[in-house]
């Protein structure tokens, strides 16, 4: 079969806006076959400029050798290179492979905007070893559906064009078109278990089973169709579920059953950019969290993120450090996006229009463009909520929107010549809050630390 990545380029309707594509090159055979196709089949689609990055890990004593490798090829092929350097040291515990292609990614995202698409190697042989991975590893559907062929990746895009090829394709292409590329030794590394794969089990399979990479491959594409069916019922479960303070309903949780609720909580973990918990804290959440009493208030957490349970809202939070609060400070009601950060606690501004269902209404005219004041719970606040009567204290109004224990004191609080006039995100005291056909300013509140 010839090689033509380009025809990926070409027949998917996401990639008609793309306007430069980089190639992932580091001068090994995969990678150099890649380069080398596209640049014998420009103009590319759109007339999308093309260009290379070389990532030099600082890992091998050849690193300088390689990096200069990959130029002279770029520059016999017209193609400009862009050469990043990296930190790829594995943090404790972390392998040098995952800590290798962390530290890659992380660059190359950083390089990549919205009109961008970077294109790296993987081939059918690739893709064959990652599912057998993740095999190994335990993964599910989503796990076994291994590498995309387009996926959104920073502001741009990442594909694999060369998915549909074995690797025979490949050093086939490479001979014939007199090609040089770089072996490096730590791909013969048999302590790797990607090499241990490749090297050891992957021949004695191909011996047995000539077709064994294109029917995993197969295998991970139908993984794939079933990773998409059980997103579809997360999303459904999910707009059921959701309260209007980001949390889910336990009871909801609950009434799906065990296994469509793990779903359904894989899904919004993901969605919150967070890391799914491990089979054993997923059962500890169904049995220990969800399961818990009413009145009880369980937590777990895991890489970064803590869940926790406040009467039927089911809570997810980054666990960082608790910062002490910010002094009081003073803030201008007047003109619009006065945003006024608040380290550690979030953002506060006043919008000509809402901005997120976290917005209150206040009104311009009881504003009178006079300063207001930022504080937080010091202990017998009061206010009269608009539409109620009487007047309340804070600590009950706070009970009753069944804010968590764990974010009443990291609400700021609005003052207006000491009068608590409005809390963020909660409520706007009789006399500060705009009608509808008042001219108005929208208080929105942006908090951190939460990750919904």
């Amino acid at each position: 079969m010839p090689i033509s990545p380009a025809s990926l380029l070409n027949a998917d309707p996401r990639l008609k806006r793309i306007k430069r594509y980089w190639v992932a090159y580091s001068g090994g055979l995969d990678s150099h076959v890649l380069l080398h196709s596209l640049a014998t089949q420009r103009p590319l689609p759109g007339d999308a400029e093309l260009r290379a990055l070389h990532v030099n890990h600082g890992l091998s004593a050849r690193a300088a050798e390689w990096a200069e490798h990959c130029a002279s090829h770029c520059a016999a092929l017209g193609i400009p290179l862009q050469q990043l350097v990296v930190d790829a040291r594995p943090a404790p515990g972390e392998s040098p492979e995952a800590a290798a292609r962390h530290a890659r990614y992380r660059a190359i995202a950083g390089l990549l905007q919205q009109e961008d698409c970077l294109l790296t190697a993987h081939h059918q042989d690739d893709q064959a070893e990652t599912l057998l991975l993740q095999l190994l590893r335990g993964a599910g559907p989503r796990g076994l559906a291994a590498m995309p062929v387009l996926a959104r990746f920073a502001a741009g895009w990442h594909a694999r064009p060369l998915l549909e090829y074995r690797r025979e394709a490949l050093l086939a292409y490479a001979e014939e078109q007199g090609l040089h590329w770089i072996d490096d030794e730590s791909n013969f590394d048999t302590g790797l278990d990607r090499n241990f794969l490749r090297h050891e089990i992957f021949p004695r399979l191909k011996q047995r089973f000539p077709a064994a990479a294109t029917t995993l491959a197969r295998s991970a594409g139908l993984c794939a169709e079933a990773g998409e069916l059980l997103d579809q019922r997360a999303r459904d479960d999910l707009a059921a579920l959701q309260r209007d303070d980001g949390a889910l309903s336990v009871a909801g949780l609950r009434g799906l059953g065990e296994v469509r609720a793990r779903n359904a909580l894989h899904h919004w973990i993901r969605q919150c950019g967070r890391p799914s918990p491990s089979a054993a804290q997923m059962t500890r959440i169904w049995h220990d969290v969800l399961g818990a009493g009413a009145d009880a208030r369980p937590r777990l957490g895991w890489a970064g993120v803590v869940l926790r349970r406040y009467r039927d809202g089911l809570f997810l939070d980054a666990a960082t450090p608790e910062r002490e609060l910010p002094a009081p400070a003073h803030w201008p009601a007047h003109g619009q996006r006065r945003a006024l950060h608040l380290p550690g606690i979030g953002t506060l501004s006043l919008e000509a229009e809402p901005a997120g269902e976290r917005a209150l209404p206040l009104s311009r005219t009881a504003l009178a463009g006079q300063a207001l004041e930022i504080g937080f719970r010091q202990g017998g606040e009061r206010l009269r909520p608009a539409g109620r009567d009487g007047r309340h204290a804070l600590k009950k109004l706070l009970q009753e929107a069944g804010v968590p224990p764990w974010r009443r004191g990291r609400l700021p609080l609005i003052f207006l010549r000491g009068e608590l006039i409005a809390v963020a995100g909660l409520c706007v005291a009789e006399g500060f809050a705009a009608a509808a056909d008042e001219d108005r300013l929208w208080l929105c509140w942006r908090p951190e630390g939460s990750v919904l």
